[in-house]
């Protein structure tokens, strides 16, 4: 279901756009008020357009009348005249548009007036085009058609944006629910005596950044980081197919996560099939141990996995080569085995944290990365104040929107 919404959401825009098509030529079942004070200047303008095929017009005689008959039908449309007892065509014009139906109604003025301050005048009253007296066939028939047409394509693109938004909001949920839910990390937190925290922030509508985690055994955890390349409505759609590998994986009888490696060497294979060309992930999986004391994990091209010692400068950067997921079939990975004791913080993030640029425009680069590390690190008796006081750091470098999704977990032994 989540990736035929996310396609859904994707696919439709041609189809989308021949119903706009469509729509801006089905133009002559809209409702055109004609307002006049004159019986043969109304008649007129409607047999020009009852020539032409327009079917629904309706008459008012005065800029009141105006009022009232709009408001009874809500035109598409009004051609309207000027000079009229009682409320005038400016006078019914501005009042028009304070009411909110018909402040995008096109509003035509047919007018005998040709002085440039009058003119002035009837626009800033809200009339949207203005055609002399008298009438002109082919001007009439010209200028109707084309704010009609105009009018009826905005409303569909409005309408499609509307439906897009409430996809987008749909997906944006599901994925949300591709992410480790409360319940989860307090039972593993417990469990295995690690407290996890995590801060996921998508560059758009949508992001192509998930992470997740697995209880193995009474003394292990099954942690990963995921990003694919780009982001957006492409990005989350991998993020699906990602997702319901594992979710695959996992509910297959019989089958063990043996190692980092060749858990990634698996995922490899199956992304290979089913991603489209130049499209690929970057992965780090990895198990804490807490019997061991130790950190094994594979990289397929992430970021460097950190360790860091909470309340200290200490950083350990780790060794994050390694093939990125979907682009060679066969590719290996290798398993890298680091200490991981109690007091140690694990700290697994997207590239953004690194490749974002700061007030000056420059990229913020690891080393000046690794600084905020360790500014954050110093003095913090707890992993979530790390978090909060990177996360601040962060801000006063950067420059907002970020142009990638941001993942940034970390995992700190108790």
């Amino acid at each position: 279901m989540c990736p035929t919404s996310m396609y859904s959401a994707k696919n439709n825009l041609k189809k989308q756009g021949d119903a706009i098509s469509d729509m801006a030529e089905d133009i002559f079942g809209c409702r055109i008020l004609i307002v006049d004070d004159e019986d043969f200047n109304r008649e007129l303008v409607a047999a020009i357009l009852e020539r032409e095929g327009y079917t629904k017009l309706y008459f008012a005689e005065d800029g009141q009348d105006a009022l009232t008959k709009a408001k009874e039908i809500e035109p598409d449309l009004i051609v309207m005249d000027v000079v009229m007892p009682g409320m005038d065509g400016v006078a019914a014009c501005r009042e028009l548009r304070t009411e909110e139906p018909f402040k995008n109604t096109p509003i035509i003025i047919h007018t005998f007036q040709t002085d440039p301050e009058e003119r002035a005048r009837i626009y800033q009253a809200g009339a949207t085009d203005i055609f002399p007296k008298p009438v002109a066939r082919g001007e009439v028939v010209n200028r109707i058609k084309m704010h009609l047409t105009y009018t009826r394509m905005m409303l569909g693109l409005q309408d499609y944006h509307q439906r897009l938004t409430r996809d987008l909001e749909i997906a944006r949920s599901m994925q949300g629910a591709l992410l480790p839910d409360a319940e989860e990390l307090v039972s593993l937190e417990d469990s295995h005596q690690i407290s996890i925290l995590s801060q996921y922030e998508a560059s758009d509508e949508l992001g192509g950044d998930f992470w997740g985690l697995e209880r193995l055994d009474d003394d292990r955890i099954f942690v990963y980081v995921t990003d694919f390349a780009g982001h957006g409505i492409s990005a989350a759609l991998n993020t699906f197919r990602l997702h319901s590998l594992i979710s695959n994986y996992r509910n297959r009888p019989g089958f063990k996560i043996v190692s980092p490696a060749y858990y990634l060497e698996k995922l490899n294979k199956d992304l290979f099939q089913l991603l489209p060309m130049e499209q690929y992930a970057t992965m780090l999986c990895g198990i804490i141990d807490t019997r061991n004391n130790t950190f094994s994990y594979s990289s397929a091209a992430s970021t460097a996995p950190l360790i860091l010692k909470t309340g200290t400068r200490q950083i350990r950067e780790l060794d994050p080569t390694g093939y990125p997921l979907g682009m060679i079939q066969e590719a290996a990975y290798d398993v890298r085995v680091e200490p991981f004791e109690k007091g140690d913080m694990l700290f697994l993030y997207s590239d953004v944290l690194v490749e974002s640029e700061d007030q000056m425009g420059r990229m913020i680069g690891n080393e000046q990365f690794l600084e905020m590390c360790r500014d954050s690190s110093v003095n913090v008796v707890e992993g979530k104040h790390f978090l909060q006081r990177f996360q601040k750091l962060f801000d006063m470098y950067v420059v907002r929107p970020l142009k990638d999704d941001l993942t940034a977990v970390t995992l700190e032994r108790l």
